[in-house]
């Protein structure tokens, strides 16, 4: 009697793990079934339909840990992990990012990252993992989104030392939002909304590093307070958030304001064919502390507008090498352009970003020939895209950026997987600056093929020719220290 029971304990269980949405009585009708035909006594049916009984271990405490489960029925997903309960209220799920990254450099001895003539200080070739990602993210109550992510960073990449107050680990996005029928507000650590190549993820950029001006003068993610529209034909956004926030008690801390939006003039999907149209604009207030005892009234942060070879395997630093002094606020626009016919696809942006000094800052000359209250920079990049298996690039007109891309013929299933060719031009003019060392300028050429053996997978190598100029130390006032040298990068990366 006892291994019949245990047998059919088994078939229950079993019969118990069909979703409930395809079969939600199976249980039931399997225990009808086993009575009628007498293989079960009336005992052993109510035996097997009692909820075995719950212990508290703390009565009357509602300790967490201890605390029991509701009694509700849920749906698990394993590939990109998701829990979610049976009415979609709440949802739960892990999500992550891999990158390895290896590069190469033909002339590591002349480059502009020394403005020193017929020297250079760049190694020829470098391995490592550009980005290790991990997140925690769900919805509560129907609606509440939330996100909690940690970029586990190498610190030899970043050039981070024992000490440091970042010590190789920091947040990404990381916030709680309120979903409303067309839109969100969102509050926490994200991006602020700028560019199409910014706002896109790093998983979804057809390159290996975004477009040189994009990289350079895009905003990074801050603390801050952001609504934007979720409606499907165009995209609208504006933020307010703090700007360099420190733990430094003396630090008055700065802030921004921020603002992108977008939208589709023509789609139609039954031929593959989109377009897009966008414009960003920031406007940041920057950091100081008070420095009246050296004669000034503010001692400003630092801005860093940076932009590498096109790889970070190898830290060449040919847009950003010296940074802004006595910048008091700084603005930054960008248009965006996008077109895509099927496999073949098209993306440009325009960038301009100007900043104003504080002529009582307290490291200010007051000389506006070598000392300039304002300076002005920018850049744009076209590029082109097409896959020779026929996918197409995922565009997402509710957000303006770019998704995942689906593989029509994966490995697992016997295909290829979806190859991509890509070609871009970028150029970024950082040649006004305070510092007579700073003034740098690049072209930069990129070709590319990305290999796709599954959705979650890809490979990326990207072949580049830097044509880059900068001031010299060794140089006349006007003259520059000039290099050209190919780049080459092979990237790995996969997510779950």
């Amino acid at each position: 009697m006892k291994i019949r029971t245990r047998l059919i304990s088994g078939l229950l269980l079993m019969a118990s793990a069909i979703p409930v949405t395809a079969l939600a009585d199976t249980t039931d009708d399997l225990i009808r079934t086993l009575l009628e035909k007498g293989i079960l006594s009336d005992a052993e049916a109510a035996s097997l339909r009692a909820e075995p009984p719950v212990v508290d271990r703390h009565p009357g405490m509602n300790y967490e840990p201890t605390t029991r489960i509701e009694d509700e029925l849920t749906r698990t997903r394993v590939n990109k992990f998701r829990v979610e309960s049976a009415d979609g209220a709440h949802r739960f799920g892990v999500r992550g990012r891999v990158m390895f990254d290896h590069a190469r450099l033909q002339d590591p001895y002349k480059t502009t990252d020394d403005d020193r003539l017929d020297r250079g200080d760049l190694g020829r070739s470098g391995t490592i993992i550009r980005r290790a990602r991990l997140a925690l993210l769900g919805l509560a109550y129907d609606r509440w989104e939330w996100q909690m992510e940690v970029d586990f960073r190498d610190p030899d990449t970043y050039g981070i030392e024992e000490g440091d107050d970042i010590e190789g680990i920091r947040f990404a996005n990381t916030y709680v939002a309120y979903l409303f029928d067309e839109g969100r507000l969102a509050f926490g650590y994200f991006k602020e909304p700028f560019s199409l190549e910014s706002s896109t993820s790093s998983r979804r950029i057809s390159f290996i590093e975004r477009a040189s001006p994009v990289d350079a003068y895009r905003p990074d993610r801050q603390l801050g307070v952001m609504y934007e529209t979720l409606r499907p034909e165009w995209y609208a956004a504006l933020g307010l958030f703090g700007t360099d926030v420190s733990r430094r008690r003396d630090v008055n801390e700065g802030w921004s304001v921020a603002g992108r939006s977008s939208f589709a003039p023509y789609v139609d999907v039954n031929r593959g064919i989109w377009s897009h149209l966008g414009v960003s604009a920031n406007y940041r207030s920057n950091s100081y502390v008070h420095e009246k005892s050296r004669g000034r009234d503010r001692d400003y942060d630092s801005v860093r507008m940076r932009s590498r070879l096109g790889t970070r395997a190898i830290d060449g630093r040919v847009i950003g090498r010296r940074d802004f002094e006595d910048v008091k606020y700084f603005t930054t626009y960008a248009l965006e352009a996008a077109y895509g016919v099927g496999a073949l696809s098209f993306q440009g942006e325009y960038l301009v970003q100007d900043l104003r000094r504080d002529a009582n800052a307290h490291g200010f000359t007051g000389d506006p020939a070598t000392d300039p209250l304002s300076l002005s920079n920018g850049g744009y990049y076209v590029q082109s895209s097409y896959f020779l298996t026929g996918e197409r690039r995922n565009y997402r007109a509710f957000s303006g950026d770019f998704g995942q891309t689906r593989v029509l013929q994966p490995v697992n299933q016997g295909g290829f997987g979806a190859l991509e060719l890509l070609a871009r031009y970028a150029y970024a003019d950082h040649t006004d600056h305070h510092d007579a060392r700073g003034a740098q300028e690049l072209d930069h050429y990129t070709l590319g093929v990305n290999w796709y053996p599954v959705d979650d997978i890809v490979v990326k190598f990207n072949a580049m020719y830097v044509d880059a100029s900068t001031s010299s130390r060794d140089l006349p006032v006007g003259e520059t220290k000039d290099w050209t040298s190919m780049v080459y990068a092979l990237r790995i990366q996969f997510e779950f």
